[in-house]
């Protein structure tokens, strides 16, 4: 009778061990980046957390949070990673454990896991903090940060004192908490990341949408329902994917293209799953960010004076002229940092006391960081070049940068019209910098350089220092400025540069550049050029009385451009 007992009680716990469920409860899919793009500087703690509101969690009422699980995208320099769940930011530890160099398992880069001592019930009714926090002996950059923006996917504390921020603007924090219980979800598929790219097809607005599997059950397929915020059209799709849970997948399709000026934000919604109900609709919506054409700016350090300048000058133009990065990145040179030469503008000199430049040859790379010591590169050979180039161009760019420029020859002045648009720009005080640059600029001494060296990317002129505050009209602006040309420049050499960057007068690392861009010099006297990042939809012509005419018109003509985010731009110019 004892035997049978005993074995009673085994299969009732086998029975239920069976009844307990697992979920992962996070935005990033399991998702760890390979490199961190955020830090700051001396010893001190960096926390980050992801919120997941009440309703979020009431699918889950009754299972405890066993796990807790954070990804590294670096190790070096942090001794303690602490796990923690909260009730708000500032409040104590409801649950925590500590991964370290000696625990078992050790701390690494990537997913660090670590089992709770005391399961933590799922409170009814509330929301929870999943959080992270590193101990650093020295600045690294270890957060690891993923996706698309996202609301109440990343939290930031730089420092042990500093205040809380919401970064969700900028990607999804790689932490996740793992619950358990008789009421995780059988069918929960969420939405973690939607990108529309309006800029392609002036027809078309291509999507890329990220679904990730909560439930514990299989799908075999799912439709998502598209549509313009301020539109009644909605577009349905439906895709064969089989996911089994924590699986995700990406999804590429198209909707017919509408200006978001008028017809607002594209929104993306699960609609249905082919074997079940959705359990959860508190991820099942998502707005699209929008791929934006992305340059990075390259910063180049170079003085005559300098003897290594001319050979990290070639490198840098065998990376420019390599297919990969051709129309990827936007070059300027500085004539800075090692001495001074006659190519030296106050600019330069500026740039590099205030980036602390005091070498040459050196680069940037949109101003941030490309390894833990900071954001100059010194004396980078090739490889460095392209590693960094690969690095930045990890980052997304958040606005657009249009060109309308035109040059009077009778006044030698060029005047440049930079205009465009943002998405969830993240800089608190963003400025725009215009140079005009020219090419093959024959040397004066250039320190083993040879007789026939020649200089690129030189400034010729520039409206600002460190750029002029940005204007905006909602989620647009546009900006003007003009420079007095020389007889002496090689018009047909010469190149306009625009970049927007956040400036922060006392902290470097927040003067990161979102996007850069660059066109030609106009080639005619009293002809315009202009460059848009975003496709046209529609070009018209004019004559000087309103009528329509066509682009073979010769003389004075208007002319129109309607661009895919619904911008229009009307411009003069004479076709002889």
């Amino acid at each position: 009778m004892k035997r049978l007992l005993t074995l009673l009680l085994v299969a009732m716990t086998v029975v239920s061990m069976q009844a307990q469920s697992t979920a992962t409860l996070g935005y990033c899919g399991g998702e760890a980046a390979d490199k961190g793009s955020i830090s700051t500087e001396g010893k001190t703690w960096v926390s980050g957390a992801i919120y997941l509101p009440a309703d979020m969690l009431a699918s889950y009422d009754g299972c405890r949070i066993t796990k807790l699980r954070a990804a590294l995208a670096s190790k070096i320099n942090v001794d303690t990673l602490r796990l923690w769940v909260r009730s708000s930011l500032s409040d104590h530890n409801l649950a925590e454990a500590v991964v370290t160099s000696k625990t078992t398992p050790k701390m690494v880069k990537g997913w660090n896991e670590a089992t709770l001592d005391e399961p933590l019930p799922i409170p009814a009714g509330q929301g929870l903090y999943i959080g992270m926090s590193y101990r650093q002996k020295a600045a690294v950059a270890a957060l690891s940060v993923v996706g698309s923006p996202l609301d109440n996917a990343f939290w930031l504390q730089l420092g042990s004192d500093a205040r809380w921020e919401d970064m969700s603007s900028v990607g999804i924090l790689s932490v996740e908490a793992v619950a358990e219980g008789d009421n995780v979800p059988d069918y929960d598929l969420g939405l973690t990341a939607a990108v529309a790219n309006p800029y392609d097809d002036a027809a078309n607005t291509k999507l890329k949408v990220t679904v990730v599997n909560n439930g514990q059950q299989t799908v075999s397929g799912f439709t998502l329902q598209t549509r313009y915020e301020l539109a009644d059209d909605v577009y349905t799709h439906h895709f064969d994917a089989p996911l089994g849970w924590g699986e995700k997948t990406v999804v590429d399709y198209q909707i017919p293209a509408r200006s978001t000026v008028s017809y607002g934000d594209i929104v993306v919604s699960l609609s249905a799953i082919d074997d079940g109900t959705d359990e959860m609709p508190a991820n099942n919506s998502i707005k699209a960010k929008f791929a934006l054409v992305k340059k990075v700016l390259i910063e180049e350090y170079t003085t005559e004076p300098c003897g290594n300048c001319p050979r990290v000058a070639g490198y840098l133009h065998n990376v420019l002229s390599m297919e990969k990065y051709k129309d990827r990145a936007v070059a300027v040179c500085h004539h800075s940092g090692y001495k001074t030469d006659w190519l030296t503008k106050p600019c330069d000199e500026k740039l590099a006391s205030k980036f602390s430049v005091g070498y040459a040859p050196a680069m940037m790379f949109d101003r941030r960081p490309v390894w833990p010591d900071g954001a100059l590169y010194g004396c980078p050979d090739q490889s460095d070049i392209v590693n960094a180039l690969d690095y930045t161009l990890q980052e997304p760019a958040h606005v657009t940068i249009n060109f309308s420029a035109r040059y009077d020859e009778a006044s030698q002045q060029l005047s440049v019209t930079v205009s465009g648009k943002r998405d969830e720009l993240n800089a608190t005080n963003p400025t725009i910098t215009v140079y005009l640059l020219e090419n093959d600029v024959k040397a004066v001494n250039q320190t083993s350089g040879g007789s026939n060296y020649r200089h690129q990317h030189v400034i010729r002129a520039y409206n600002s220092d460190f750029g002029d505050p940005i204007t905006w009209m909602g989620n647009q602006y546009e900006y003007a400025t003009t420079f007095d040309v020389s007889d002496a420049w090689v018009k047909e050499n010469m190149q306009i540069v625009a970049f927007v960057a956040n400036y922060d007068s006392s902290n470097n690392k927040n003067c990161a550049v979102d996007n850069a861009e660059v066109t030609g010099f106009p080639s005619g006297a009293t002809e315009s050029v202009e460059s848009v990042t975003a496709h046209t939809t529609q070009t018209d012509y004019f004559t000087p009385q309103g009528r329509r005419t066509n682009a073979a018109a010769r003389g004075l003509v208007i002319v129109r451009k309607t661009n895919a985010d619904g911008r229009v731009r009307t411009y003069k110019t004479i076709r002889r």
